[in-house]
């Protein structure tokens, strides 16, 4: 064999090896994780789906579902090719609040069960290997931690992002592989199609982006409003109302309101303020933040912009839904920014704890100073921007900065997408590349312990973005 033939082989040779040391790698974190978990959670919950799910976002319903268990609603997609992809609803069980016990008791449900016999504990990390499944409760009620896929929508190609509008959360828009932005209202589509021949047919097909995106948001003042992002570098504004109306016919296709044009790149997000009903942000490949005023005509340059945000590709963007001043940024650079509006010519803080980029963010809608973000390196961060700057033991500090609350590692693939229950404070729904979907809770004591802290020092989110921040 000459030289040149057998560098590629040796180089072949030197990525399955690599390959395999990763995988080894992440089946001994997961092991670890497992043995821990009823440690760090009040309850888990691994579903496999059928097909990866790109997308992720709890409903705002809630129903009974018996004596113990709630049931709450998953807005899902499917990621596949060769095969039909859908857009899906799926019904989860968790449990009501008095029905989650401690998890700690349950590594030794036996002795504990002798103490209560009313207590009918069943070990929280039993982990099912056929299934692949975690049981993350300690309550034998069968209703408890239940999924199922309750509604299947045809859609052309993989579900790149789903969103309800607030107003009305039977109305979707979705996101694929096309450049068409899809508009839909579940409330006319039946549970399931009804044989394989049965169309596509969304209720609106929004046309004006020249490539796909996954970018979008929602306007939480203005019914119908959405904002959506593309490949093509620009941003769109749409009025959907005409397609979701009582007698309107299936496929009405819109143009957009307008077109924003001033990255020089894709723009990978966008994101509507919660107070500023004409105010949105945007990020994107090439680096940049820009801030917009959507009723401006067409402009080909943002009201603000912070060229450089980021070392990296900017993936995602959020405002924060309580306090107005302030936004988060996420990149390929691994880190996640914090940003004053008040002052955006440097960031307030940089969340350095994942290892690889960062794909999505959002802020829990109960607390201010918590905010999330998943990433290509397997985990869900759980930031809590109220403890910048606390003093912390060599040991603690080694597991990461003081602000970052919790890491969860039950995933061994890319995290896609996660979202914040508003339903069930402190619960959390994530999709990775390898078709599951984990719904957890950290165990209470985790933060229960720091917002006490917090309480007592007087401090939170207005001493990081205080005054002396601006000057």
């Amino acid at each position: 064999m000459s030289s040149d033939a057998a560098a590629p082989a040796n180089a072949n040779v030197e990525t399955d090896i690599a390959d395999v040391l990763e995988e080894r790698l992440i089946d001994a974190e997961y092991k670890i994780w497992k043995k821990n978990t009823p440690y760090l959670y009040d309850f888990v919950m691994t579903h496999s789906l059928e097909w990866p799910s790109l997308s992720c976002q709890w409903f705002p319903t809630l129903k009974n579902a018996g004596e113990h268990a709630m049931e709450h609603s998953l807005l899902l997609g499917t990621h596949t090719t060769g095969e039909q992809n859908y857009l899906m609803l799926a019904s989860v069980n968790l449990p009501k609040i008095d029905s989650v016990i401690d998890n700690r008791t349950s590594a030794s449900a036996e002795s504990s069960n002798k103490e209560n016999k009313n207590n009918t504990a069943t070990p929280v990390a039993n982990y099912d290997e056929e299934k692949k499944e975690l049981g993350g409760f300690g309550h034998a009620n069968s209703a408890v931690g239940k999924i199922e896929i309750r509604m299947k929508v045809k859609h052309e190609g993989e579900v790149n992002r789903a969103r309800y509008m607030p107003q009305n959360h039977f109305i979707l828009a979705t996101r694929g592989p096309n450049p068409e932005v899809y508009i839909w209202d579940l409330s006319k589509h039946p549970s399931f199609p009804s044989d394989d021949s049965s169309p596509f047919c969304p209720q609106g097909v929004c046309i004006g982006h020249s490539s796909e995106g996954y970018g979008m948001s929602w306007s939480p003042h203005t019914e119908g409003h959405l904002v959506t992002a593309g490949e093509d570098k620009t941003i769109h504004l749409w009025d959907v109302n005409a397609c979701i109306g009582g007698k309107t016919k299936t496929g009405t296709q819109m143009k957009p309101l307008c077109v924003m044009q001033g990255h020089t790149s894709a723009v990978e997000d966008v994101d509507w303020h919660r107070r500023d009903c004409n105010m949105i942000a945007s990020v994107g490949d090439d680096k940049a933040l820009m801030i917009w005023d959507v009723r401006e005509k067409n402009p080909d340059k943002p009201v603000h912009g912070v060229p450089d945000a980021h070392e990296g590709d900017i993936n995602c963007v959020a405002f924060n839904p309580i306090n107005e001043f302030v936004l988060a940024t996420g990149s390929a650079d691994k880190t996640v920014a914090v940003w004053d509006m008040r002052n955006l010519k440097s960031r307030v803080q940089t969340l350095n704890g994942h290892n690889d980029q960062v794909y999505s963010l959002e802020w829990a809608p109960f607390n201010e100073s918590v905010l999330g973000s998943c990433s290509a390196d397997r985990r869900v961060a759980i930031w809590d921007l109220s403890r910048i700057g606390m003093e912390q033991s060599e040991e603690d500090a080694e597991d990461g900065p003081p602000e970052l609350l919790f890491l969860h590692g039950g995933h061994t693939s890319k995290v896609s997408d996660f979202s914040w229950n508003e339903k069930d404070e402190w619960t959390v729904a994530s999709v990775s590349e390898d078709n599951v979907l984990q719904v957890w809770s950290m165990a209470e004591e985790i933060y229960a312990g720091e917002q006490e802290d917090e309480m007592s020092s007087g401090e939170g989110e207005d001493k990081l973005l205080g005054e002396d921040e601006l000057e």
